[in-house]
């Protein structure tokens, strides 16, 4: 009897018999900076050829492979590699600095780590700390590879087999790590079942289906290492066959030549890029008009950024989503045909497998039109916070997903977003914890009190905003504390904005206000 694929590689090789022949990629070569193009059939025999080097080197069953790449074809091979060994992925943001670095790869347990050339230096600053069997380095134009990393070429080109493994949809796939709310990221523990699930609801509440003929054109930017790149869009791809083009950076010049060059029909974005391309003065010169659908991640699409894009794209097709990497990137999705009878809703769970409630503090539900705590079931939740039991109490509860995300229901069953119980900036689409922050501002010595809010910008949505209040007054200068965090936080992480205050108001238990904050000092 046939049965559905319950692991990535099943859905892998589905593809395989019944797409060889379709251009399943086109991306970047990391090593040559060339563009190339594979069809499924080399797709799957790429990744052989990695799994059969990833084991000859050591890497068995269950073990952990940190990764360390932008995006390129090799991305590709290397996740379905780690996966044909059931081996654990556990991608690495290559903007974090290398004190971030070394916490990852020691709380993710990881036996080995996989690096483009570029970011060995900073692994090199790090590397008597780290406790892993070999680090491999894919070579790169003009990047000299370290003796004490294994050649990626030279792995790849040899004759090792792949292992026979039993996979199970309930063994662990992923480790991702989110900003954390107390300072240091925490790994979120997906399983097989996890991924599959995401790829089939978010293709789904995004209108894919598997075709043989006329299969669309998924133009990607979203790095590989965040959960966006190797969560939602990877899993769609796996899970429907469609042909993916992925970019290794966002240009907005590049972006529209390659849409252009390659008829794409789909584009995701944050609406902060979908405002850079159609704000490019060269916007028209470039063929887009194969472009049928887009998909809006990190915030509610404004009024007039559909009304933009529905001049610059008549008829486009344009779906919001609500995505938390505890949901495998799921969440919920808010149709094309809701776009702009439902603007500044977040939409619908991902149906019919996925839920959703509004509850108070105590769990119960809320009544239609009232705020409260945004929670979520479903078969995409991730299964834990790796190695932390008291978050994982915290976020899981009776088989609901406590997003820590406050917002209501309408009385059409749609969700709109309102704030964060948790205290999060988007910063361009990259999330980012005030906790996280403020614990570094902290660490200098003229550091008193600190406040780490989010601020409205034009083309990033928000940025970072930090009020200071100084041991001694004149201790320090903004652009002293700003280069305090260099080699402590990710650039995207630094506060771009510091303003010093004599003090900060607390409320009744002594604590900083920051609702006290937004009132009386944002706006000043």
């Amino acid at each position: 009897m046939w049965q559905s694929p319950q692991t990535i590689i099943e859905l892998l090789k589905r593809n395989v018999t019944d797409f060889a022949a379709r251009e399943a990629v086109v991306s970047v070569r990391y090593r040559m900076g060339d563009w190339v193009r594979q069809r499924w059939q080399e797709v799957d025999e790429a990744s052989d050829r990695v799994a059969g080097g990833l084991a000859a080197v050591g890497v068995k069953q269950g073990q952990k492979v940190a990764f360390m790449l932008t995006n390129s074809i090799e991305c590709y091979h290397l996740y379905l590699g780690i996966h044909k060994l059931g081996a654990v992925f556990v991608p690495i943001n290559v903007r974090l600095v290398p004190r971030e670095v070394s916490h990852i790869v020691a709380n993710s347990d990881a036996d080995f780590i996989v690096a483009g050339a570029e970011f060995l230096g900073q692994l090199n600053e790090i590397r008597e700390q780290l406790s892993v069997e070999k680090i491999i380095g894919l070579e790169k134009k003009g990047v000299e590879l370290p003796d004490w990393a294994v050649s990626y070429t030279e792995l790849i080109d040899n004759d090792g087999e792949v292992p026979p493994v039993t996979i199970r949809s309930e063994d662990v796939a992923d480790i991702l790590y989110t900003s954390g709310t107390t300072g240091l990221p925490k790994g979120v523990v997906l399983t097989e079942g996890n991924k599959v699930s995401c790829g089939k609801l978010m293709g789904a509440s995004f209108g894919f289906s598997r075709l043989h003929y006329g299969a669309p054109t998924v133009q990607n930017v979203f790095p590989f290492f965040t959960s966006s790149g190797c969560s939602s869009v990877v899993m769609m791809w796996l899970y429907y066959g469609f042909r993916v083009v992925l970019e290794a950076e966002f240009d907005v010049e590049s972006t529209l030549e390659t849409m252009a060059r390659e008829k794409s029909t789909c584009y995701g974005g944050a609406p902060a890029m979908f405002i850079y391309l159609l704000s490019h003065p060269k916007f028209k010169e470039f063929d887009t008009t194969s472009l049928n659908k887009l998909i809006s991640g990190a915030a509610a699409m404004p009024e007039e950024v559909i009304r933009k894009l529905d001049a610059a794209w008549p008829g486009i097709k344009i779906f919001n989503s609500y995505a938390l990497t505890e949901a495998g990137t799921g969440g919920t999705t808010l149709s094309a045909a809701d776009a702009k009878r439902k603007i500044g809703s977040i939409g619908n769970p991902l149906a019919p497998y996925q839920e959703f409630r509004i509850v108070d503090n105590d769990g119960k539900d809320m009544p239609i039109g009232k705020v409260g705590q945004i929670v979520l079931r479903g078969p995409n939740i991730m299964k834990e916070y790796y190695k932390n039991p008291e978050a994982t109490a915290e976020a899981l509860r009776d088989g609901w997903l406590y997003t820590g995300d406050m917002g209501y229901c309408d009385s059409e069953g749609y969700l709109y977003y309102t704030d964060r119980a948790k205290d999060m900036i988007v910063r361009g689409g990259n999330n980012v914890y005030s906790v996280e922050v403020e614990s570094v501002l902290y660490e200098h010595p003229a550091v008193k009190q600190c406040a780490v809010l989010a601020k409205p910008h034009a083309q990033l949505g928000e940025d970072i905003l930090a009020f200071v209040v100084m041991k001694d007054e004149g201790a320090l200068t903004a652009e002293e504390l700003h280069d305090f965090t260099t080699d402590k936080l990710a650039d995207y992480k630094r506060p771009r904005d510091i303003r010093f205050v004599d003090a900060l108001p607390l409320n009744p238990t002594g604590k900083i206000d920051k609702k006290r904050i937004r009132a009386e000092l944002l706006d000043a």
